[in-house]
């Protein structure tokens, strides 16, 4: 009974927020610190001093290109939900929700804010969220599946055997995830479930699954919908070569499509912030297989980190010159 009161009281001290907040905190400076003594400062900085500004230039473009295909994508996304947006607007919102990213575990600060952002205006709470989440679901289902094109066309079964069990079971989960919730049968089959029990029949469930089926029926935009992912995705991990390249490290592109998906789903663990720690963590373990040293793959994790952190700078000037009037008043 008192082993239960003391896991009981260990659980309660973990829900709050500034404990989560500092245990983050920690992990993530527990991790860089085991990291920066696994490698050499000096060849960290010999490495970053190697960036020429054209490289610069290049990775900056990927970065907002990008972000504007994803706002181009979340306006389709919207309109199969009957919500009308403006791209520039759309725009506003994604950049600040990656400046959002820099403080939350796992992406889910921009995810949240974009939801807040969108549904504000409207009644759609539910219609919003289906859009961000399926923004999430296309995203990385186009990763996985160029990281399965890409072990394809290098056709090394027994090299490459871990990343097909792992990029092939994660993909077979995103085909059924995306079934469930598009085919009509499937929902159906949901409903019924949900009508034998009174509880659940009280609460929003119902209007969130109908809100969370794949809208998107037409062809022509199914198909525009994912070229943009697949395209999204593409410039995504060619960002990565151009950094590579910038630092003269040997890393091929074939395999960055193998390696981005599985980095996106370590990150995505809530344990530290930004996935600062485990993103470095895990540059180290693939430093190996892309026969470079550690510290040039701390480099390498640190640089990505750093530009993308300096994109996602912008949206908070966005943010704070975009509030609506009522949201100042709030704040003086």
């Amino acid at each position: 009974m008192s082993n239960y009161s003391y896991l009981t009281q260990i659980k309660t001290i973990l829900k709050n927020p500034t404990v989560l907040l500092v245990f983050r905190v920690f992990v993530s400076g527990l991790l860089l610190f085991f990291l920066f003594k696994l490698a050499v400062v000096e060849k960290i900085a010999q490495a970053f001093s190697h960036i020429a500004p054209a490289y610069l230039f290049l990775f900056f473009m990927l970065y907002f290109l990008g972000a504007c295909l994803q706002a181009l994508r979340w306006k389709y996304l919207l309109q199969a939900w009957d919500i009308q947006q403006k791209f520039g607007t759309l725009f506003r919102w994604i950049m600040t929700g990656q400046f959002f990213n820099n403080f939350f575990p796992g992406g889910l600060g921009g995810d949240a804010f974009r939801w807040y952002a969108g549904s504000r205006d409207t009644d759609k709470l539910e219609n919003v969220a289906a859009t961000v989440f399926y923004e999430r679901v296309l995203s990385y289902g186009a990763l996985v599946t160029l990281g399965l094109i890409s072990l394809t066309l290098r056709a090394d079964f027994s090299r490459d055997r871990l990343f097909w069990f792992l990029l092939g079971g994660i993909f077979l989960a995103l085909v059924s995830l995306f079934a469930i919730l598009s085919l009509p049968v499937l929902g159906n089959l949901t409903t019924r479930i949900i009508a034998h029990f009174p509880r659940l029949q009280k609460t929003d469930i119902t209007n969130w699954l109908e809100s969370f089926r794949f809208r998107v029926r037409q062809p022509l935009m199914l198909l525009g919908i994912l070229a943009i992912s697949f395209s999204i995705q593409f410039l995504d991990v060619l960002s990565y070569q151009v950094i590579a390249n910038a630092l003269g490290l040997p890393v091929k592109l074939s395999d960055l499509f193998l390696f981005v998906p599985l980095l996106y789903l370590a990150v995505l663990l809530p344990i530290t912030l930004n996935g600062i720690g485990v993103r470095e963590t895990v540059f180290v373990f693939f430093s190996a297989w892309w026969g470079i040293s550690q510290p040039d793959a701390v480099a390498f994790s640190l640089t990505v980190f750093t530009l993308n952190l300096a994109g996602s700078l912008i949206g908070g000037p966005m943010y704070w010159f975009g509030r609506r009037p009522a949201d100042n008043v709030k704040s003086s």
